[in-house]
C-alpha cells in the first residue's frame, strides 16, 4: 500500500467525538472557521440594514438586503444539497428535493416587487428552512449537530437584520 492510500485511509476514517474533561461527547461542536465565514457572510447583510437605518429612503441598500436574502435561501438549499449526497447511502429523492426548494422558493424574491414584502418572505423562508434543519439533524438525516450550534445563532442573527431594515422602512 502506497503512502498516499493510507493518507486518504485515515483521511476517511471517523474521528473520534472530542470530550470535556469529565469525558462525555461534546454534542455541539462548531469549527472556527465555519463560525468566522458564517457571520462574515452576514457583515453585508447587517450593513445594509444600518445603511436603511441612517437613511430609510436608500433604495440600493433596500434592493441590496433582498437579493442577499434571496441568495442566503439559495445558499442553505446549497447546504442542505451538500448534506444529502454526503450520506454513506447515498441522497434520497425527499433529501434532494428538500435541497431544491429553497431555490424554487426564492427565485420570485428575485424579480421586481415590493421590497418589504421580500423581506418577510425571506424571514418566514428562513425559519421554516431552519425547523426543518432541525428535526433533519434530531433524527440523524441532516448536517452534524455542530453546525447547527453555527445556524442558529446566525439565522437569529438575520432575523434581526431584517427586523431592523423592516423597522427603518416603516419609520421612512
Amino acid at each position: 500500500m502506497a503512502y498516499a492510500d493510507v493518507l486518504e485511509l485515515n483521511r476517511r476514517q471517523p474521528r473520534r467525538a472530542r470530550t470535556t474533561r469529565d469525558q462525555t461527547p461534546m454534542t455541539m461542536q462548531m469549527t472556527g472557521a465555519a463560525s468566522f465565514l458564517a457571520y462574515l457572510g452576514a457583515a453585508p447583510l447587517l450593513a445594509a440594514a444600518l445603511a436603511l437605518v441612517v437613511n430609510p429612503a436608500n433604495a440600493a441598500a433596500e434592493a441590496f438586503i433582498t437579493l442577499y436574502g434571496a441568495t442566503l435561501l439559495v445558499f442553505f438549499g446549497g447546504v442542505r444539497w451538500g448534506v444529502a449526497v454526503m450520506k454513506p447511502a447515498g441522497p434520497t429523492m425527499r433529501a434532494l428535493l428538500g435541497a431544491a426548494l429553497p431555490m424554487l422558493a426564492a427565485l420570485p424574491l428575485f424579480a421586481p416587487g415590493d421590497p418589504q414584502m421580500k423581506m418577510l418572505a425571506v424571514m418566514a423562508l428562513l425559519i421554516v428552512l431552519l425547523m426543518d434543519d432541525l428535526r433533519a439533524t434530531r433524527r440523524g438525516q441532516g448536517a452534524p449537530a455542530w453546525y447547527l450550534g453555527v445556524r442558529i445563532p446566525l439565522t437569529v442573527l438575520i432575523e434581526v437584520a431584517f427586523l431592523v431594515a423592516l423597522a427603518a422602512g416603516a419609520r421612512g
